[in-house]
């Protein structure tokens, strides 16, 4: 048996193409016709758009090699129950030109979009003979399971991609095999539409346990300045052939490989939500971040289809609150703050809120604020005109936020964050946490931001920038009690949260109306307009103050459980 280590990096098809217009095609129709030549070789297909770049930079660099040319290959998943399924286990037959393979392994993640995966069988197998006579080295309980479920009878579900195989070599020699998987450029009548249509870039590596941890020249030691595992050597070696791959093509990071995700179906899309962490059994604060991480990745990656490609106002919503879950999570852990969270994750995190944001506080203005100030006048209709021009601003604002979502920036955004998170299970938690066990740690910081929200009951007496930060403060902690649900009292489960929530809706409210004057004064309203405006927004955020005081009145302080 051996040990792979893998992430997948997906070629959406709608940046794909854009990124063959301006790679290929644009510079191409500035020349004369026998300077075309090589982007007809590529005949608008994706697939072949990309193994050609990638064979041009192996031709340039010797650390890349093309190990096997572009090649139809048809897998066969073999069923495995449900049961099977969970614990990872994966069986399935590849055939091409070269013969039938059976290849069975199971899949443990080591953090999001970072797996490890034991290789238990790769063995051709004879032609003629029965599947069911040439599984004999596998587990029993395995053997058994596939027998039952008919698997080794028949292979009838087939998936049909196009596959090229590079090596990537570094100069410490630590290879990385890049196996591109295209079924997007096969057509329609060879690929159902039932099953999915993508293009992959599968990049893994070997995992030597048996390695020495001397290590080889040049090579960065542990956080801890201990010589890396062969573990974290591997995942280095992903993570640097991912960041050159990103560079260069237009590849996004995944959670999954394609033979993990679920069937597409646009029809079937909803935005991921925040869903509750479970930290019962959780006992450190290093611990806890981990789990943490690995939640709000889901979040994330799962509305980034929905936002790059529609933009529409749930899923922006959603990604937004992953990404300042994100920042509290930091906050809350800011002892876990490195040099790469620091100069490569935090600012660019930054760049992708503002681009967020704007977009996330037009959809407000424009479906919810506005409305409500049209409807407050006695004359609706008067703001017709603004409220089309204010959609026209939302909708060029989703345009930069989905030209941003595909960009490399974004590219190399997303995979600076997972290669952090992938780093974490080898590092020390911070001296000042090492010896705090989680309760402790989360309690402490609870106090400080409760005292925080708490410092003044007089909302009123501020200034909207300062009730702006009292929101803040309120979501934060809300945040907070929401990463901490599964080890907080039932009354701040129930009650503090609660309140938390509505403390954080009604300044909203007054916050929502000073962004909504700030949006008018960019649009051409009438003085009258303008005046009653202004004096709404003060009507807003009075109200929103006064019941602000009186929610900061009713909240308690949160609890956190001192034992399980």
């Amino acid at each position: 048996m051996s040990r792979v280590v893998e992430i997948s990096l997906d070629a959406p098809a709608l940046v794909a193409q854009e990124w063959i217009q301006q790679t290929f095609e644009e510079p191409a129709a500035k020349k004369p016709a026998a300077g075309r030549a090589k982007r007809n070789s590529a005949g608008g297909s994706v697939g072949e758009a990309m193994a050609e770049a990638l064979n041009h930079v192996a031709e340039l660099s010797p650390q890349l090699s093309l190990v096997s040319a572009r090649t139809p290959v048809t897998i066969y998943p073999l069923a495995l129950s449900r049961k099977l399924a969970e614990a990872g286990w994966r069986a399935l037959v590849e055939a091409s030109a070269e013969g039938r393979r059976l290849v069975v392994s199971r899949r443990e993640p080591h953090s999001p979009a970072v797996t490890v995966r034991e290789i238990v069988c790769d063995a051709r197998l004879e032609t003629g003979v029965p599947l069911a006579q040439q599984v004999c080295d596998l587990p029993a309980d395995l053997r058994q399971a596939l027998d039952a479920a008919g698997a080794l009878a028949s292979l009838d579900s087939a998936l049909q991609v196009q596959r090229t195989v590079w090596r990537w070599t570094p100069q410490d020699g630590y290879a990385v095999d890049v196996v591109m998987n295209d079924a997007l450029d096969l057509l329609p009548d060879a690929l159902p539409q039932a099953l999915p249509r993508f293009c992959e870039l599968l990049v893994s590596t070997q995992c030597d346990d048996s390695e020495a941890d001397t290590p080889a020249e040049g090579e960065q030691p542990d956080p801890e300045g201990e010589p890396p595992d062969p573990l974290t050597r591997a995942i280095r070696a992903l993570f640097a052939a991912a960041q050159a791959l990103v560079a260069g093509l237009p590849v996004f990071p995944a959670l999954n490989g394609f033979l993990e995700r679920p069937p597409h179906d646009p029809a079937d899309d909803e935005p991921a939500r925040a869903i509750p962490v479970d930290l019962i059994d959780v006992q450190t604060p290093h611990a806890a971040l981990i789990a943490i991480g690995a939640y709000i990745a889901q979040q994330w990656f799962g509305n980034e289809r929905g936002v790059r490609e529609t933009a529409t106002t749930e899923f922006v919503h959603q990604m937004r609150v992953a990404q300042r879950r994100l920042r509290t999570a930091l906050r809350i852990f800011s002892g876990w703050s490195d040099a790469d969270w620091t100069t490569r994750v935090s600012p660019e995190l930054r760049w992708l809120g503002e681009r967020l944001g704007e977009a996330r506080d037009l959809d407000v203005f424009t479906d919810s604020t506005l409305p409500a100030l049209a409807a407050a006048d006695l004359d609706a209709s008067t703001w017709s005109a603004v409220l089309a021009a204010a959609d026209a601003r939302r909708l060029e604002a989703r345009a930069r936020l989905q030209a941003a979502m595909r960009s490399r920036r974004y590219a190399q955004l997303s995979l600076a964050w997972l290669a952090w998170l992938a780093g974490l299970p080898k590092r020390r938690a911070p001296e000042t946490a090492a010896d705090l066990t989680l309760r402790e740690y989360v309690a402490k910081r609870v106090r400080k931001h409760f005292k925080r929200l708490t410092d003044t009951s007089k909302l009123s007496e501020l200034g909207p920038e300062a009730r702006h930060r009292h929101r803040i403060e309120a979501k934060r902690l809300r945040y907070m009690l929401e990463f901490f649900e599964s080890i907080a009292s039932g009354r701040t489960r129930r009650d503090v949260a609660k309140t938390l929530q509505r403390i954080q809706s009604v300044l909203g409210d007054g916050n929502d109306a000073v962004v909504a004057l700030r949006f008018l004064e960019q649009l051409d309203i009438t003085p009258y307009q303008q005046g009653f405006a202004r004096g709404w927004s003060q009507a807003v955020n009075h109200c929103a103050a006064q019941e602000g005081e009186r929610l900061l009145r009713l909240l308690e302080e949160p609890r956190i459980k001192r034992t399980a």
